[in-house]
């Protein structure tokens, strides 16, 4: 064996025995390479439990429903949906979220429902409440929009604080604000308000102002529809407003209360009723050109009402109350005991009981006797 043989001899051992010595950085590197390849590669997402939503724990102001669709809405541009009255709930996408409290929603199609709140903000959904999309906003520091209503003659009318006024002729899909043009053929009395209208947690806290004294018209509540084509409006310390011409001017009612009005409803009979502070209710069966006091068995303030059924209406208020009439709103008795939670508005459902939107969420409530003191 020469000399060049044996040396690569003796150096082939050595090379093979680095190469046997290396081989375990050589797995941890392709481990390391696969498990990087394997971070980034694509694949599903994994499946997460649907977050969990607490109507009870909304402050919700209003509520709608259209066939099995049920809407609310309340604080801080909440909007929540569901397919029954017992949820479950969901939360609706709501495009450039301001974070405005809404007041009001109704649904004015099939398939399309507009929400009203603070600031000015309407928002409008065309998918039945899941997604929302802002349609129009009076900017920051904007008085509030409390009430919403129509379409009556293809008019949508929202209205608010300090006579905000703003009306659609496309469904929600544009808004103007309009003044409110008011013909005072019955100009107001200069009565007080009832006497301590603050000992109610829930009363108007305008009720004793003068509205000239404070910038503006008085706040705008409700609206209703009269069985002579003509609209009503209704507001603070007693203002009552009648429209033949599709709310482009209004003519002054006389007063027949001198606190705030929170709602009015029209009757399947056509009698229309307002009410408001006070458990004040005022039924008219002459198109609100005369009224006479109903017979109501409670003190606390009234903000919502619906019609039940042919023969049965509905009013909600502060203290847990709902009130039912079946004497075409002639009289009221009380169908809950009295509780903590206000409630602002109501929805009957086909079992008898009632889904409820207040201080207290969105709950299911059954008709109970007062007198039993039971919570419902």
């Amino acid at each position: 064996m020469n000399d060049t043989a044996l040396a690569a001899a003796l150096v082939r051992p050595a090379q093979q025995s680095r190469i046997r010595g290396s081989w375990p950085s050589l797995l941890i590197s392709a481990l390391v390479v696969s498990a990087a390849v394997y971070s980034f590669s694509p694949r599903p997402a994994p499946l997460f439990a649907p977050t969990q939503v607490y109507p009870e724990r909304l402050l919700a102001t209003g509520l709608a429903q259209q066939g099995s669709r049920y809407v609310g809405v309340g604080e801080q541009g909440q909007i929540l949906y569901a397919d029954a009255a017992q949820g479950p709930w969901r939360s609706a996408r709501v495009d450039a979220q301001r974070g405005s409290s809404f007041t009001r929603v109704r649904f004015v199609a099939e398939d399309v429902a507009v929400a009203v709140g603070h600031d000015g903000w309407i928002v409008r959904s065309s998918d039945r409440g899941e997604t929302w999309t802002e349609v129009f906003h009076g900017g920051d520091g904007s008085d509030p929009l409390l009430g919403l209503a129509g379409p009556f003659a293809g008019r949508l009318f929202a209205f608010g604080a300090f006579g905000l006024y703003v009306v659609s002729d496309d469904l929600g899909q544009t808004w103007a604000r309009r003044d409110l043009v008011i013909e005072d053929t019955a100009a107001p009395q200069t009565s007080d308000a009832p006497a301590d209208p603050f000992a109610d947690p829930f009363a108007d806290p305008f009720a004793n102002f003068d509205a000239a004294a404070i910038g503006g018209a008085g706040h705008l509540n409700d609206l209703t529809p009269l069985a002579d084509g003509a609209l009503l409006l209704v507001g603070e310390r007693g203002l009552m407003l009648r429209s033949q011409d599709r709310g482009e001017t209004w003519t002054r009612l006389p007063e027949v209360y001198a606190g705030s009005f929170f709602g009015a409803l029209t009757l399947p009979s056509k009698t229309v009723l307002a009410f408001g502070m006070r458990g004040h209710v005022f039924r008219s069966t002459d198109n609100g050109l005369s009224w006479t006091e109903s017979t109501v068995p409670s003190t606390a303030s009234l903000f919502g009402g619906t019609v039940a059924g042919p023969e049965q209406v509905l009013l909600a208020g502060a203290g847990n109350t709902v009130l039912r009439s079946t004497d075409d709103g002639v009289s009221f008795a009380p169908v809950t005991p009295p509780g903590r939670n206000g409630i602002v508005e109501l929805l009957a459902l086909p079992d008898g009981g009632w889904l409820t939107a207040g201080d207290g969420g969105l709950l299911l409530k059954q008709p109970q006797a007062a007198a039993t003191g039971e919570a419902s």
